[in-house]
């Protein structure tokens, strides 16, 4: 009459239903001995229920006072956003590690398979960087379809809106999806341009699935190349600045948002891109470290102005 399955459904089902039942009345129930409900009760508590069992003729078994297993039934929007809350909160060190992967995995394991392969998806294929709060609004449907494109593979067809407002249709293949401060990224490989592109997922104005699959690298860094990308695109000037510290020290001070820093050695090598070289020097002159300017004659020549100009408030 029962599979292992089904009884523990009941078990569960008469606990959540009674204040307390005893193991002869679960025996008889389910039609086992009373030390296989034992082994029941084992594997549901191995499973994060907790079951409370006391010893004795008049004994049982009885769910913690307060406890309740809530039915789990969510569509595709409402899975996305569940996810996209215990990834938040991990991101943003709202509570400890281990809870988070733990209310994920409890989901995951209660998700129809469907689901399930939609929650894998956005946990394998969304990054997460200095998240602040007020990102662009981006529907959930949205947010499903990139990471399932990127995690099976497939190109998507978009609507795109460039930054000079032009309109055109691409054909990309999807490598990584991430959301950088406020905004929503796609790093793709764009068949209309021939080339890596980044896409703002706020100037996306229709979405359609393909058959047509692709290959992703290996070792693509979608962090890197999308940061890479905006800060390449906000200036013409391309600096260097050696700092005397190691890269976890600097990347305590500098936002790693504005400058792609990279470890070398002892020290540390930031880039940046800016077309005002006399707003990098008056960033560097607040930062507490010793550096050295390897790039471009433009910022030496910045910080000679701004060194002159800082004596001459000394003077008499």
């Amino acid at each position: 009459m029962y599979n292992p399955t089904m009884r523990l459904l009941t078990i569960l089902e008469l606990l959540q239903s009674r204040s307390e039942v005893s193991g002869q009345e679960l025996a008889q129930k389910l039609e086992v001995e009373e030390r296989s409900i034992r082994r029941y009760i084992m594997m549901l508590r191995d499973l994060g229920i907790p079951i409370e069992g006391e010893r004795g003729r008049h004994g049982g078994y009885s769910l913690q006072p307060g406890f309740r297993l809530p039915p789990l039934m969510f569509n595709k929007d409402e899975i996305t956003a569940v996810m996209l809350g215990l990834m938040l909160a991990r991101e943003m060190s709202i509570t400890s590690l281990p809870a988070i992967e733990s209310a994920a995995a409890k989901i995951a394991r209660v998700l129809p398979e469907e689901l399930q392969q939609s929650a894998e998806a956005l946990h394998n294929s969304l990054l997460l960087d200095n998240v602040q709060i007020g990102a662009s609004a981006v529907s959930n449907e949205w947010i499903t379809a990139f990471s399932r494109a990127i995690y099976e593979e497939k190109c998507l067809q978009i609507a795109y809106t460039s930054s000079d407002g032009t309109l055109t249709n691409r054909l990309i293949a999807p490598y990584g999806l991430i959301l950088l401060a406020r905004t929503w990224y796609v790093a793709a490989y764009c068949y209309l341009r021939e080339d890596m592109r980044v896409f703002r997922l706020d100037r996306v104005g229709s979405i359609s699935s393909t058959h047509q699959t692709f290959t992703k690298p290996t070792e693509f860094d979608t962090r890197a190349f999308v940061l890479s990308n905006i800060i390449r695109g906000s200036g013409n000037y391309a600096f260097e600045v050696l700092f005397d510290a190691p890269l976890t020290t600097v990347q305590e001070i500098v936002s790693q948002s504005m400058a792609i820093l990279e470890s070398a050695g002892t020290k540390t090598l930031m880039r940046c891109y800016s077309d005002d070289p006399y707003w990098l020097a008056r960033y560097l002159a607040q930062i507490e470290l010793h550096f050295t300017v390897v790039e471009t004659d433009e910022l030496r020549e910045a910080i000679r102005t701004l060194a002159s100009d800082l004596l001459a408030t000394t003077e008499k």
